[in-house]
């Protein structure tokens, strides 16, 4: 194609399996993390500490899970991607929220002389990230993604187009070889209707020759017979008349001597 469009590279496998193990990693740390610091402020909003540890589940682990839909799903139309995103975004809110809290109580409590500003952000940031490093993995493949239909539907065009030349070429070709096909038979039968107009005219020329050596011979046999007659001599022909004739009136003889003598 003479225009080709241009047509980004698609990531590395090799870079795409880097960004869903880092996305693992971080959602690992991030859950761990988080999982303390929920559990020790599910205790102080009331639960009982045998089962404070199943509020961070909770909370985490919507995370964990819209984050594997997430990347899962990549591909699908993006109306299937709203309600995954939609919990992790939420998930991500509350456990922010939650472990900033417990960041800023847990300061209050030690007074370590860290601003309570400083520890919320520190707490804030593994949710935080992880909801960052999600979208950023899913970005990448939803661009490999792009990347590989405007590949496939730029080779599709392609051999679409060299499809049709070489259809036309095809087509081309069949019909110059139709046409020296129907030349070449053209040229056999006028060679054969020439051969039989020949042969005609040689058996014409044959038979008109034939017929006056006939003729000649005819004219050559009447020639000998009047000259034969003329000399009185029987013709080639005629002796076996005249020895006949001789055979059956023998007096014949006598009978031409004697009017020969008078």
């Amino acid at each position: 194609m003479d225009n080709q469009p241009e047509i980004p590279n698609e990531p590395h496998r090799a870079v795409l399996r880097t960004a869903v193990g880092a996305t693992v990693l971080i959602a690992v740390g991030a859950f761990v993390l988080s999982f303390a610091a929920l559990t020790d402020l599910a205790t102080r909003s009331g639960i009982d500490p045998k089962l404070s540890w199943i509020w961070p589940i909770i909370i985490d682990g919507m995370i964990v899970a819209a984050t594997v839909a997430i990347v899962a799903l990549n591909g699908f139309p993006r109306k299937a991607m709203i309600y995954p995103w939609a919990l992790l975004f939420f998930g991500a809110i509350v456990s922010t929220a939650a472990n900033s809290t417990h960041a800023i109580l847990t300061v209050d409590s030690i007074s370590n002389g860290v601003p309570p500003l400083v520890s919320a952000l520190v707490a804030a940031m593994p949710p935080v990230v992880l909801l960052a490093i999600t979208h950023l993995t899913v970005h990448m493949y939803q661009k490999k993604s792009e990347a590989a239909k405007l590949r496939e539907a730029y080779e599709r065009d392609v051999e679409a187009e060299n499809a049709e030349k070489y259809g036309a070429a095809y087509d081309d070709g069949y019909q110059a070889a139709m046409s020296d096909a129907q030349n070449a038979e053209a040229e056999r039968l006028g060679e054969l209707e020439q051969e039989h107009q020949d042969a005609l005219a040689r058996a014409r020329a044959e038979a008109i020759a034939e017929a006056k050596r006939n003729q000649a011979k005819a004219a050559a046999a009447q020639a000998k017979t009047a000259q034969a007659s003329a000399n009185g001599k029987p013709a080639p022909g005629s002796v076996a008349t005249a020895t006949a004739v001789d055979e059956k009136a023998p007096l014949y003889d006598d009978l031409a001597q004697r009017l020969n003598r008078s």
